[in-house]
C-alpha cells in the first residue's frame, strides 16, 4: 500500500461495522478502557444554515461517550476552540475530574489542553 486509505473508504468501512461488536473488540484490545470516563468534543454546522442570506450556524458540543448523550453544547460565534473553552467553564470545576477529553486536531490547542488539565481531565496533548 503506497498511502493510507482515504476518508471515503474509512467512512464506508465504519458504516458497515456493528457498533456493539466493534466496542467488544476494542475492549478486548484495551481491557482497562472505561468508556464512562471519555468525553468527546466536536463541532457541527447546522444543516440548512448558511443558505441564502442566513448565516451559517456552528455549534460545539461535549458528549459523554459511555452515556451516548450530549452533556453541553454552545453556539460558536468565532473560533470553535474558544467556544469550547467557554463551554468547559460552564461545566464547572468538577466537570472533567478523572475524564479523558478527545476530539479532532482542531481542538489540540495548548490553551484548551491546559484548561482541561486544570479541571482535572486529560487530553492527548496534556
Amino acid at each position: 500500500m503506497r498511502k493510507p486509505p482515504g476518508h471515503t473508504i474509512l467512512t464506508l468501512l465504519l458504516h458497515r461495522l456493528d457498533p456493539e461488536k466493534l466496542q467488544e473488540a476494542l475492549l478486548q484490545v484495551f481491557p482497562g478502557a472505561d468508556l464512562g470516563e471519555v468525553l468527546v468534543v466536536d463541532g457541527k454546522h447546522l444543516k440548512g444554515s448558511g443558505k441564502g442570506k442566513s448565516p451559517q450556524v456552528r455549534l460545539v458540543e461535549v458528549l459523554a461517550l459511555g452515556l451516548r448523550t450530549t452533556l453541553a453544547q454552545a453556539k460558536a460565534e468565532g473560533r470553535e476552540d474558544q467556544a469550547l473553552l467557554e463551554l468547559l467553564d460552564r461545566l464547572g470545576v468538577e466537570g472533567l475530574k478523572g475524564k479523558v477529553v478527545v476530539g479532532d486536531a482542531g481542538y489540540l490547542y495548548p490553551e484548551l489542553a491546559g484548561k482541561v488539565v486544570k479541571k482535572g481531565g486529560r487530553t492527548s496533548s496534556s
